[in-house]
């Protein structure tokens, strides 16, 4: 199973959804050198994860939705 960083900071704190991104970012890299796997078994790895974590599973959510929204904006980015 990746490794995933527990939260360093208490739910409501202003930083920890930039700290539950990143976490995520770091879990991702890691899942990216095994296997192939498709969009959604990515994201039920990450959500499993970072709940097993201690993450809050709407954190997560939304994280990955931010995550997914900044790959779309870099990729736009490439074409221009």
């Amino acid at each position: 199973m990746t490794y995933f960083a527990s939260p360093k900071r208490p739910v409501g704190h202003p930083d920890r959804a930039l700290d539950c991104e990143e976490a995520l970012e770091a879990a991702l890299k890691h899942m990216s050198e095994g296997e192939t796997l498709g969009e959604r078994d990515i994201e039920a790895r990450l959500v499993q994860g970072g709940l097993a974590a201690g993450w809050e599973e709407e954190e997560l959510r939304i994280a990955i939705a931010d995550l997914r929204r900044n790959a779309a904006l870099g990729l736009q980015g490439l074409s221009e």
